[in-house]
């Protein structure tokens, strides 16, 4: 790797390839540096939904859209509380996106464009995903990265840790066998991924709340580290909310895998069970429409954690609580994982858990009760059958996290801000270190994460230093 380039990019995920990638086709000495072995970033353990509107796919499947609409969609559904500028940005490149996307062979899911309710929905079906996900997003992408680094020479070196960003003048690194280098640049871009990985910066700024999360292992808040001592400011923590949800794996873990989530989506799969605290008490209407709402109680939670009961009766009619879950896999984390139990009463099931048993038959009794014409005082519309027996099961959900909440504070060229509000010199910032808040205010967005990454890395390699 040389020591002296045009542009720095730190991170080969998400934002890094098509920044580098753009930057190199331009005729930038582009240099690369990535942390792990491999390229794609959190692209492996990415959902990878986007949004986007006005794409040729959508004018083929006779959709009307707009970036104007698709704004205004964004504000709507965060309440006003999303970065205008950057949101605005982020939708006028979105649509070019999505059709470089499939300029290059992505494989998307057929059903798309759509209405996605994972979060709260759009009004026009401008969603899409991969066919595999986030790792549909680097089957695409990898080709013209490849091509990119062959004709044009993007430098790229594995395994290296960027430990210091200087002023203006490139970052300080460790390379793989420890020795440590200077790499001089006109330009550094952060493309480093959030703190999903880490639990004393999650803690740090969300208030000592439990880490439940997706997110790639490299997303160690290290770029938001080297950015404060830089002088950046990190805004937004306090629009911090937990996903709902999923199942902590391995037990202790504080890992949660993305397609093993359960189905607890209302749209999507209505509710059978019932969702308890440790109190044995139900908690929301585990069929509210908004997502919003649900997310919200989920994070009254002491430790963003609740059970879904149910019984022999509903695992054997219902459509699948766990879609990757057959019989087989079902036993054996009945046998050996902590957060699946199994018993023959509701007593026995109530013990194993650690749920209250006074307060689990009551919540129990009311249920069955609503379920047979009652009314329920949740406002639950979906009771398909009561929860009688004989055969009770409960499995432990967790509030998990999605992507980093919190963002270094840019401007809308993405030039990161010193705190006295000045551009800091040569540093720009793109993808999750941007922050979930920036993009989608105080809620969750579709495809407001995904996609602005990918584009915001496209553009900044299209414009830096030009």
């Amino acid at each position: 790797m040389s020591e002296s380039f045009d542009l720095i990019v730190i991170g080969a995920g998400t934002a890094g390839m098509p920044a580098a990638m753009a930057a190199a086709t331009r005729g930038l000495k582009v240099g690369l540096i990535e942390k792990s072995g491999r390229l794609g970033g959190t692209l492996h353990y990415s959902s990878g939904q986007m949004s986007g509107a006005g794409t040729r796919l959508q004018a083929e499947r006779g959709i009307v859209d707009s970036p104007d609409l698709h704004f205004e969609d964004v504000m709507r559904i965060s309440r006003g509380t999303a970065n205008r500028g950057l949101v605005r940005r982020a939708v006028d490149i979105a649509p070019r996106t999505i059709d470089w996307l499939m300029e290059n062979d992505f494989a998307m899911h057929p059903a798309c464009p759509a209405i996605l309710h994972l979060h709260e929905a759009y009004k026009i079906a401008r969603s899409y995903w991969g066919v595999d996900g986030g790792r549909s997003i680097l089957a695409a992408i990898t080709p013209p990265f490849e091509r990119a680094r062959e004709r044009h020479g993007i430098d790229i070196r594995f395994g290296t840790t960027v430990t210091e960003l200087l002023p203006g003048e490139g970052v300080r690194v460790r390379k793989p066998d420890g020795s440590v280098a200077t790499c001089r640049a006109r330009a550094t871009i952060l493309a480093t991924g959030g703190y999903g990985a880490s639990p004393p910066m999650f803690a740090r700024l969300h208030g000592g709340a439990p880490l439940f999360t997706t997110a790639s292992p490299t997303s160690d808040g290290s770029g938001f580290t080297m950015a404060e001592a830089r002088g950046a400011r990190i805004r937004n923590a306090n629009y911090w909310k937990p996903a709902m949800a999923g199942i902590e794996d391995p037990p202790g873990s504080g890992r949660v895998v993305w397609d093993d989530v359960p189905s607890l989506t209302p749209q999507v799969r209505a509710p059978w069970e019932i969702y308890v605290d440790s109190a044995g008490r139900r908690f929301v209407a585990e069929d509210h429409d908004s997502v919003d709402v649900r997310e919200a109680a989920l994070a009254r939670l002491p430790g963003l954690s609740f059970w879904v009961v149910f019984d022999q009766a509903i695992l054997d009619a219902a459509p699948p609580l766990l879609p990757r879950y057959d019989r087989a896999r079902l036993e054996a984390a009945v046998r050996a994982h902590p957060d699946f139990r199994r018993a023959d009463t509701l007593a026995q099931l109530a013990a194993a858990a650690g749920i209250d048993p006074t307060g689990l038959a009551a919540t129990i009794d009311a249920y069955n009760r609503a379920a047979s014409g009652g009314g329920d005082a949740l406002g639950r519309k979906h009771m398909p059958r009561p929860i009688v027996g004989p055969g009770f099961y409960a499995i432990r959900c967790r509030g998990m996290v999605l992507r980093s909440f919190a963002g270094l504070v840019i401007d809308d060229d993405l030039r990161v801000l010193g705190r006295d509000g000045a551009p800091l010199r040569g540093l720009y910032a793109a993808g999750e270190i941007v922050g979930g808040g920036t993009m989608s205010g105080d809620g969750y967005v579709g495809g407001m994460s995904v996609t602005p990454a990918l584009g915001f890395g496209r553009w900044l390699g299209e414009t830096v230093l030009g």
